[in-house]
């Protein structure tokens, strides 16, 4: 194991200024003491000797409560800090089970199948203690059964296993619909557990509770009742979020009576390099620089990063220097297992002192203990940066973790209020079991599991209440009726058609007929369009192919310096609103709405410094989206109270007089061909483009300008007005208020999505900000939105209001571009209005 000097690299950035500067909000916790208690005392003495010799002769208090709340025979959850001992929460009640009833069977779920191994492999540990102590005990038998178990064992584990470890979507695929053969399983089934609980959130926690709806069904066919025990990250309402899942009370164990050492959470907001435009340098960049920085010392870290093609773009940036490469590694999800597998053991062993993850490494997954946790811009939720900074921590050593801020306007919020992620837990997670899309395909699934009676219910739903999903079923000839039953088509496999974490197929990306990753096709036209280039393990493949008919998208490998990102248009319907209500200067809606969006091009950015090399047009078709969304429509007298200060950008320009006549000398002047691609003009005149936007001019003379002005087809004209994000004031609000959001709705930036004009039908004509659920049929975000407008609107207004910038920039508004001259100023007028316009103000 590499020696530890944690203390020295802390010391290095305390004395560095340029860092130091760069501190926002730092957070000391000593070191806490354990509240230790008794083992319960009903607790079994084979089971207790076989702890005593591994060292363990008290519990924690917090695990003596749910130990004994698991032998009252209560469902519970056990929502701690980590490296708190929640295993032996569970580990403890099943083992007591088996050693006094041998035949019992325990289903333990974790949502990887890596934590399921690591699982596995202490509680192997344990019950090898106890055989090994107590050899005239009966064996127990352990088997972990997902993806990669070989399928000539699969038989065996399911005939001889007492514990079976496995994950939701081997439960869902290969358990359930094939529940015949696991018959002695699910008759003796006594304990299931669900690990990292808080996880099951969205449309994966969506979809989990109607598999946990299939399993109960199973357990009542086979008579069994299971009692489940679940733990979790700390979140705001876990036992709501876990009573939901189960459709069962549950008690809640939360007082964490677990040591800790001294622990360092320091957040850093990069400089900023260009103080009229508020542009701070890359959280990208200043990860980099850290992760530089702590190769320079000794100990082991950590740097998560929220997306694959960050993992993928700080790892290329490291690797440049030769002198690091075999000391870090990447890792994420698309990885092979054996990759991944023998990461972690090098972590375990010391081998790595840095490793660049997405968040596939913020579960409890076994890699020893670390020295400090670096995270690239803020992980999206409290819950969730508070188990990334909880992989740091040795005994007895202090445990460092520090969070990079981005540009974004939810990371300058938490770098203004810090409190909120040191002192409170304002997160709920979201799930919808009834969803009327997710419900259908479980439904479709439970009945391919078994036949369906007539008057039969589905977890909590009556029987009336799945009626008309059946009629679906019955006409799309998916479902047949039997007599009094609903039998699944013959030779129909429902469950292998339904991913449990995303409601689209996957599409295969493909180099010379081999599968080198997948993607969602949801996504694949923003990640997988033709020329895009996707990362992997530092390789760069460009796709020459995208086929959604077939799922499929061929790539070559290519070397570039650059990496993609697609651009899109929207317009949106209203299908159905189902609220609304005044609220003074404004009204606020929800409803179900079509959102139509059409991929019109890709920009090309530069490694490292993330220039735009170029933009780039497609010809791709549009896709629909049916969600809900939240909007918010803006009076006429709110308008005209932010036009009183001169504020009010939302109108076309007003380039002149004699604007038609000059447009007409600089196409002639350019001999009518378009400037960019050298199109020739047709049947529509070519566009006069402003090199140097309109509004940054006094004047209308110095503006129009024919050096300043030349010619572009349409096309190219709109790609160079989004070479950087055009904003207005509605636009820079939306902006502002979509990249808050996240934080009060406990969800990724990528799960909301907005939209903004200056004159809606959904909004009498009125100016419209509308935020949508980005997951077709919607999750509930929106509805969540609709309740807290006003606690967001206060947000907003705070953030914009302390911003450093002049006019607007990424922390805020988002870039200040040829309409965004006053953004800032803008949007704080129109909040102070519409907040002072509440009713209850």
């Amino acid at each position: 194991m590499l020696s530890v000097d944690i203390e020295a690299f802390i010391y290095s950035l305390l004395t560095d200024e340029k860092f130091r500067n760069q501190i926002v909000a730092q957070q000391e916790l000593e070191a806490k003491d354990a509240i230790w208690a008794d083992f319960p005392s009903q607790s079994n003495p084979y089971l207790l000797s076989m702890l005593s010799k591994g060292g363990i002769t008290k519990l924690y208090a917090h695990q003596k409560e749910a130990i004994e709340t698991a032998l009252k025979g209560e469902n519970m959850v056990v929502t701690t800090g980590v490296a708190s001992g929640k295993s032996l929460c569970y580990q403890f009640p099943i083992l007591q089970t088996l050693l006094t009833s041998p035949k019992s069977r325990a289903l333990l779920l974790f949502p990887t199948k890596a934590l399921a191994q690591d699982q596995k492999q202490k509680m192997q540990e344990l019950i090898l203690g106890l055989l090994k102590e107590n050899p005239h005990i009966p064996s127990i038998y352990t088997g972990i059964y997902d993806g990669d178990t070989e399928v000539g064992v699969r038989r065996n584990i399911r005939n001889k296993s007492h514990l079976i470890f496995s994950n939701p979507d081997m439960l869902h695929l290969a358990i359930l619909p094939n529940h015949s053969l696991w018959s002695n399983f699910f008759a003796n089934l006594k304990w299931i557990v669900l690990d990292e609980v808080h996880i099951y959130r969205g449309v994966f926690g969506s979809h989990f509770a109607n598999v946990i709806r299939r399993l109960k069904r199973i357990c009542e066919f086979y008579g069994s009742s299971p009692q489940f025990i679940c733990t979790s990250a700390t979140v705001a309402n876990a036992k709501e979020l876990t009573e939901t899942l189960l459709e069962e009370p549950v008690h809640l164990v939360y007082k964490d009576s677990s040591p800790h050492s001294k622990r360092l959470f320091f957040i850093i907001n990069p400089p900023i390099v260009d103080y009229a435009l508020g542009i701070r340098r890359s959280a990208l960049m200043e990860s980099t620089i850290l992760a530089k920085n702590w190769l320079q010392h000794k100990g082991q870290a950590i740097l998560f990063c929220g997306s694959r093609r960050n993992v993928e773009i700080i790892y290329l940036y490291l690797i440049k220097d030769e002198s690091y490469k075999e000391k870090i590694r990447s890792y994420r999800s698309g990885y092979l297992a054996e990759h991944r597998r023998e990461i972690e053991k090098d972590l375990r062993e010391g081998k790595i002192k840095l490793v660049i993850s997405t968040n596939a490494l913020e579960l409890g997954i076994d890699i020893g203990g670390l020295d400090a946790v670096f995270m690239n811009t803020y992980p999206g939720t409290i819950a969730a940066t508070r188990q990334q900074a909880g992989r740091a921590g040795r005994k007895n050593n202090t445990a460092l973790a520090i969070l990079i801020a981005g540009a974004n306007p939810l990371d300058q919020y938490i770098c203004q209020h810090p409190e909120y992620l040191f002192e409170n837990n304002p997160e709920n997670a979201l799930i919808s079991p009834d969803h009327s899309e997710i419900l259908q395909s479980q439904l479709l699934c439970a009945i391919q599991d078994l036949a369906l009676m007539e008057n039969e219910g589905f977890g909590s739903l009556g029987s009336e209440h799945i009626f008309p999903y059946l009629q679906v079923l019955l006409q799309e000839g998916k479902i047949r009726k039997a007599n009094d039953r609903y039998i699944c088509a013959p030779e129909t496999y429902p469950a292998a058609e339904v991913s449990l974490r995303n409601l689209s197929s996957q599409v295969e990306i493909i180099s010379n007929n081999e599968v080198i990753g997948t993607v969602d096709s949801a996504s694949a036209m923003w990640m997988v369009h033709p020329q895009a280039i996707y990362l992997d393990k530092g390789d760069t493949w460009q796709v020459t192919n995208l086929d959604l008919e077939h799922n499929k998208a061929e790539v070559k490998p290519v070397q570039v310096n650059y990496f993609t990102q697609a651009t899109r248009q929207t317009f949106i319907e209203c299908k159905n609103l189902l609220k609304k209500e005044n609220c003074g200067g404004s009204d606020k809606y929800f409803g179900q709405v079509t959102v139509t969006t059409t991929i019109t091009g890709f920009k090309k950015l530069r490694f490292f410094n993330q220039e735009v090399l170029e933009w780039v047009e497609l010809d791709l078709p549009p896709t629909k989206l049916e969600t809900i969304a939240w909007w918010m429509g803006i009076s006429p007298q709110i308008v005209d109270a932010v036009k009183e200060q001169g504020l009010w950008n939302s109108e076309p320009n007003d380039y002149g007089k004699n604007w038609q006549e000059i447009t007409k000398a600089i196409r002639k002047r350019d001999g009518y061909r378009c400037q960019h691609c050298g199109a020739l003009e047709k049947d529509i005149p070519h566009h006069i483009h402003h090199i140097i936007p309109f509004r940054k001019f006094d004047n209308p003379e110095e503006a129009n300008n024919p050096s300043n002005l030349l010619t572009l087809c349409p096309k190219c004209h709109r790609l160079a007005e989004l070479t950087v994000q055009i904003q207005n004031g509605i636009t820079a609000t939306g902006y502002l208020l979509v990249n808050l959001a996240p934080f009060f709705l406990m969800c990724d930036r990528q799960d909301l999505d907005v939209f903004c004009e200056d004159k809606s039908v959904l909004t009498q004509n009125n100016p419209i900000i509308l935020i949508y659920d980005n997951i077709s049929g919607g999750i509930g975000l929106s509805r969540k939105l609709y309740d807290l407008h006003t606690q967001l609107l206060e947000a907003a207004l705070d953030l914009v209001s302390q911003c450093p910038c002049k006019e607007g920039c990424p922390s805020c508004v988002g870039p200040v571009a040829e309409n965004g001259v006053g953004a800032k100023e803008y949007s704080i007028a129109l909040l102070q209005e519409l907040i002072k316009n509440l009713p209850d103000r």
